[in-house]
């Protein structure tokens, strides 16, 4: 049995930082879904027993005007509106309503979990925090401008664009920029 294990052990070396991160992330998902009481379909928010749907709400707010500001960028946005946290297009009927889930906190939380519990240099991780959380917010404002241009004149592939590619993509995008961390970033102090 010994000898299995030391086999098992080192053909899984390789791996080891890829487990080490699964690890972290489902540790990270299962963390959340204990302490997080939100419904995934409204505004309402709680952590730890107390309501933060307020501050949530506010933050719903502000994304919903980054969508709309950067959607307006592109041609074809004269009918686009925003008010209050919903973004439609009045010639389509086509409508978003940006709530808690919208606005990736989860997702930050995800990656902030998985960059503060994997090893690496706190002096680097200063710096690798905040440009990791900045590509996850422009990537949730392209994600979400993208799904309300997509769905305009398909309301009915919001489903797919919303839970499966787009969310798919948003953690792939965070493996990747684990990914640059620990080969670009992290990788060269481990040489030494």
């Amino acid at each position: 049995m010994k000898k299995y294990i030391e086999i098992l052990t080192r053909s899984l070396k390789p791996y080891a930082g890829i487990i080490y991160f699964g690890i972290v992330l489902f540790s990270a998902d299962f963390f959340w879904k204990w302490v997080v009481d939100a419904n995934i379909n409204s505004q309402s928010f709680a952590a730890f027993g107390v309501d933060y749907t307020s501050q949530f709400y506010a933050f719903s707010q502000w994304t919903a005007r980054q969508i709309y500001h950067f959607s307006c960028l592109f041609p074809g946005t004269d009918f686009l509106y925003l008010y209050d946290t919903r973004l439609y297009f009045w010639d389509s009927g086509m409508r978003l309503n940006i709530i808690w889930g919208c606005t990736g906190a989860k997702q930050f939380y995800v990656f902030l979990a998985i960059m503060l519990f994997y090893p690496g240099p706190w002096k680097k991780k200063l710096w690798y925090l905040p440009l990791g959380a900045l590509i996850l917010w422009a990537y949730n404002i392209v994600r979400i401008s993208s799904i309300l241009f997509m769905t305009r004149n398909h309301p009915e592939w919001f489903d797919f664009l919303h839970d499966k590619l787009f969310r798919y993509a948003y953690y792939g995008l965070i493996f990747l920029i684990w990914v640059y961390w620990e080969e670009k970033i992290r990788k060269p102090v481990r040489s030494k």
